[in-house]
């Protein structure tokens, strides 16, 4: 799994109020990858965005995809 397969991934996580992919909008921040270990940081609109369980489970099943595929 390289950074661009996960930056690939996390381009289908729509920002529901701006309705822009999360890459696009230049949310997705210090991905690091440890074997099968993989951390990154999304970086929201508002420390209190009302959408923030729903976004990062969908970055977590982005990303399973991923895995899963491979």
């Amino acid at each position: 799994m390289t950074e661009d397969q996960i930056i690939s991934a996390l381009g289908n996580v729509i920002e529901p109020d701006l309705g822009k992919d999360l890459v696009t909008l230049n949310m997705v921040k210090d991905i690091a990858i440890d074997g099968d270990n993989v951390s990154f940081t999304v970086v929201l609109t508002t420390p209190a965005c009302p959408m923030k369980d729903m976004i990062n489970g969908a970055c977590v099943n982005a990303v399973k995809l991923l895995v899963n595929k491979n």
